[in-house]
Parts: C-alpha cells; structure tokens; sequence
C-alpha cells in the first residue's frame, strides 16, 4: 500500500472548515486523547482571547471507538481547556464548543499521526516538544509500515515533512535526545538552557556532563 503523507493528513491543517459540517457539542461529552503528549500551557490568556472574540476555530474531535456517545479530541486540547475554564463561570453561554467531527475510519496509529501533525500547525513549541513529537513520528510511521504502508524515499524526510522542520534540526535534536544527560534533561524540557546549549552538552562524555551540572545546576541560564 503505497503511502502518501499528505493525503493521509489531508483536511488536518486545512483552516478553511467551510466544506465540513460544524457541530456543537457539549463539554462534558469531550475527552482528551490519551496519547496527546503537548502541556497545556497558557491557558488563561487563551481563554481571555475566546471570551472577547469568540472560538474562532473549531477543535477537531472524533467518535469514542468505546462510547459512540462521546468524543475524543483530535486537534483542540488547549481550545477545550480554555472554554472549559470559561463555562465555570458563565455555564450557560459555554456549555457547548463547536466541533469538526471526522468522520473517516482510520487506524489509531494514523489516529495519533494526525494528532501531532495538527498541532505542529497550531502550537508554538520548544526544542524539547518538537524533538519529542518527531520521536513520536517516527515510532508512528514505523507502525504504519508494519500495517502495510509502503513509505518511498528515507524516513527522516517524512518525520521532517509531519513536524515540518529541516533535517538538519532533526538530526541536532536527535543528538540531545539520545545524549544528553539524565541531570540536564529536565533544564532542557523547562526552557532553562536553549537548544544550542543543550547540543554542545550532548556532545560530551556523559560523565563531563556530570561535573559540568555539579558546578552550574544552579546557574544553568548563564550557560
């Protein structure tokens, strides 16, 4: 079965939802999706955004496969979130959030492929989310292969077409994932150190890191 990235994720980072049926569905019947691994950061200004001018994007949901009643979010969390927060205190105007249902069956891998691919759209992340979100690609596209999806040309020119950074990022980021040591890793997650300085670490004997953490831990910043 040959596989085409961009058909696969076709309708995911479309903004124009003037051909799909928008619905409004209440909140409580949304659940998040399991998988999604993104934090939920800024919330509050977001949900001071939706209060004054409305949800100008509909989230993406699907069918719970084990409640046909209920819906997981595709593409949203942070939308969700917010209005979630506006409906404690004016209940009645947000009890409902408008919704793309997709409606198509696909496999969970192609499922969570579609997650990520949604919110490289949306979200602004840092180093540490895209390296973990092209780790997540990869793991992904694997398991579509073992399905049967035949992937023309290299793999990491498809991790880097889903979280749409270059190669050579990718392969910086692969550096830190897999050689930076456990006592940095946190500062790199946080936003303590940057990219630049996290790669020049991974670089090093993992036991230099060691001594390098003991004398600046504190200080990491000034690094």
């Amino acid at each position: 079965m040959s596989f085409s990235l961009a058909d696969a994720l076709k309708g995911v980072s479309e903004l124009d939802t003037g051909r799909e049926q928008i619905e409004y569905i209440r909140l409580n019947l949304i659940d998040s999706d399991a998988n999604n691994f993104y934090q939920l950061s800024e919330i509050e200004g977001l949900a001071d955004n939706i209060s004054l001018c409305g949800l100008q994007q509909p989230i993406r949901v699907r069918k719970n496969p084990e409640n046909p009643e209920r819906f997981v979010i595709v593409s949203g969390h942070r939308r969700r979130a917010a209005v979630a927060m506006l409906a404690v205190e004016d209940p009645q105007r947000w009890q409902e959030i408008s919704c793309i249902v997709e409606r198509d069956a696909v496999s969970p891998s192609l499922q969570q492929l579609r997650l990520i691919y949604a919110n490289s759209n949306t979200r602004k992340m840092t180093s540490a989310e895209i390296s973990q979100q092209a780790e997540q690609v990869e793991k992904l596209l694997y398991q579509l292969k073992e399905e049967g999806y035949d992937f023309p040309g290299r793999m990491r020119d498809h991790v880097a077409e889903a979280v749409q950074v270059s190669k050579s990022k990718l392969a910086r980021l692969k550096v830190i994932r897999e050689n930076l040591a456990a006592c940095w890793a946190d500062a790199w997650k946080a936003g303590t150190i940057g990219e630049s300085v996290a790669y020049n670490l991974s670089q090093l004997p993992r036991s230099w890191q060691v001594i390098i953490h003991t004398d600046w831990g504190d200080n990491a910043s000034r690094l």
